[in-house]
Order: C-alpha cells, then structure tokens, then sequence
C-alpha cells in the first residue's frame, strides 16, 4: 500500500479521479483512497445532465461555476478520449423545460442577459421534441447550450487515466480519521494503516462527515435520488424536463427517467412509490413513452449541504481541503472543481471561492 504523497484524496467518485488527474498532470504525487470501488456510488448513479442554464433561476457565483464547467466538457472529455480510447459519450443535446408560461418566466433574467436561450411554443413543440411531448403543453423554453454525458463511461475512462499515469488508487480502504498534528493535518489513518500525505483533499462524497473527531463539523448528508431507465423504440433528440421530471436519452434508445429527493440516510433501496411517481411524471411529460420497455432501476446517495452548495477550500484545519457536497451537480462540476482546487494546493493566482467555503456554517 501507498503510504506516502504529496496530496492524498480522500474518495474516488468523479470529483476525487478528476482532481487526482489535474494535479498528475501539474507533476503532484497523488494517492487516492476509496472505501468502495472507485466511481460506483454517486458519480455511477447519476443521470449525467450538464444542465447550468436550464436549472438556473437567478445569476449566482454558483451559476458562473457551473457554466464554466459545463463549457469546459468538450475539451475535457476530447482529452480523456485521446488519452483513454472511451468516449464518454459527451452529447450538446439541448435541454427542453416544458411548463406554464408563469413558471417559465422564471428563467427570463437569461434573456437579458445575453445566454443562449429560445421560446417554443405551438407546433414548434412537436417539431423540437420529435412528436414525444404531451398535446396539452404549450409552453417551454430551449436551452441549446446544455448537454449530457455518460457517467458509467466517464468514471470508467478516468480510472483508466489514473492508471495509465501510474497514480495510486486504493479501492476498499475506508479512512478512518485525519492526522491532525500541531493544528495542520499531515494525512490520514486506515484499517491498512496510516498513509502520510502534506495536504489531504476530503472528496468522499455523501461520506464526507467521516471524521467525529475533528473540532469542526462537515455538514454534508446523504440525499437519495431513484432514476428509472426505460428503452425507446427511438431515441430522444433532446432531454426532456417538467417540474417534476427529467427525461435523458441515451444514443442508444435508453431513456433515463429522474429523479426523486429524499432525504433517507445511508438507504439506496428503490422503492414502489418512487419509481411509480417517476414514471407518472414521465407519462404525463410524454406519453410516447407507454411503449416503452422497463429495463432497471437504481438508487444513488447525492452529498446535500444545508444551503445545496457544494464545500470548496481549505479547512479551518491547516491543510485539509474539502472538495465535497456537490449535491445534483457533482458530474457538472468535476472539471472546474479539479482545476480550482488544483490550482489552490498549487499557490496558484486566487480565486474567490468565499462562496463556498468549507468555513461559512460556523
């Protein structure tokens, strides 16, 4: 076992790989350390929306991250598929919000700012959602700029960049506490035993708080979210959403169908009411869809924050970092989390990350 590094990186799901690969590549010894397998809780459930501008209500420094991150995936997935040979299946599909002309007003801030963005209405419906929304929708708005990825693949292809670079990955090594020595953390200790690092990043996910003894708390909790995966006679041209549900197309004629918000603890049981509230949703967005063949369905825990942002920065414990909490986003956010952490272990130019600071509960 690795029992020395530079950083180590406490959690493998999308956040933790994407940042062991930004500070590979800036020449930093990186280890990282997961309780489970690497990408297979979160980041393996998630339906894979890159969506800023069709979940934003109001300009945010949150909203300004988001879409720099989303902006940032064609670059960064063309990388991964050069380096790795998988596509991740990185796709600007758009995103269709359907609703009443009130609830969409909401996004109309968008407008006055100058962001991509299109009403649709009428017959210009159909023609949009290939015939698939329901005759009495009227109203929606078109965001050409969102797009979707395929996490299985994403997870996949950056593990498959970890190893190529030779960084270390230790699967089923739960971390059971930070060393904390002097007031500055200098690693963290294992069933395997402890593994000496300079700076650790916490990158756990819905496992974050996994220390009871650090004189300050990770207010992070599990927040579960079932997804139902249908399979269409024809793909979906562009992702579908209401207020209640969101439908994603797969190239292949899959449909993902997500997702629900309970706050349950550390349960990814999938459940009758869930799946059933989920597909009456869906039916009622697209009735297309009746047709269609039940194929699965999954459970996945999300990291929820009191106020859904995620914890971005250095701890009020002298090099411990936090890169957790991501909530809904954590997919979306990968690429701009490794590369403002990265640049922040690194002493690089500031970046107000004020917003999110792992110190701003108290």
């Amino acid at each position: 076992m690795k029992a020395t590094a530079d950083v180590a990186i406490v959690g493998g799901g999308v956040i933790g790989l994407a940042l062991a690969r930004e500070l590979s590549s800036r020449g930093i010894d990186v280890v990282v350390i997961e309780r489970g397998r690497t990408g297979e809780e979160a980041s393996w459930a998630a339906a894979g929306l890159l969506t800023p501008q069709s979940d934003a209500l109001a300009s945010s420094p949150f909203f300004a991250i988001a879409r720099e991150s989303r902006d940032l995936y064609p670059g960064w997935t063309d990388g991964l598929l050069e380096e790795t040979g998988i596509d991740v299946g990185w796709r600007r599909t758009g995103v269709l919000r359907c609703g009443s002309a009130e609830s969409l007003e909401r996004f109309s801030w968008q407008f006055a700012a100058g962001l991509p963005l299109e009403r649709v209405e009428g017959s210009e419906l159909a023609g949009l959602s290939a015939g698939r929304i329901a005759a009495g929708i009227s109203h929606a708005l078109f965001f050409p700029s969102d797009a979707v990825v395929d996490t299985r693949l994403l997870v996949r292809a950056l593990r498959r960049s970890l190893d190529l670079r030779a960084i270390a990955v230790l699967e089923g090594v739960p971390v059971t506490r930070f060393r904390i020595e002097a007031g500055a953390c200098h690693g963290v200790d294992t069933p395997e035993g402890p593994v000496h690092a300079d700076r650790v990043v916490d990158a756990a996910g819905a496992w974050a708080n996994l220390d009871p003894g650090l004189p300050f708390a990770i207010p992070v909790e599990p927040v579960r979210g079932q997804i139902v995966e249908l399979v269409d006679r024809a793909p979906f041209p562009t992702v579908l959403e209401s207020e209640d549900v969101y439908l994603v197309p797969r190239s292949d004629g899959r449909v993902l169908v997500g997702a629900t918000v309970e706050r349950t603890g550390f349960r990814k049981d999938v459940t009758a009411e869930g799946v059933a509230n989920l597909l009456r949703a869906a039916l009622e967005l697209a009735p297309s869809l009746g047709g269609a063949r039940f194929s699965t369905a999954w459970a996945g825990l999300r990291p929820g924050t009191p106020d859904g942002l995620p914890l971005l920065g250095e701890s009020p414990i002298r090099g411990l970092y936090l890169a957790a909490g991501h909530f809904r986003n954590g997919i979306l956010l990968a690429p701009i989390t490794a590369l403002l952490l990265s640049n922040l272990l690194r002493g690089g130019a500031p970046r107000d990350l004020s917003p999110f600071s792992p110190g701003r509960f108290g």
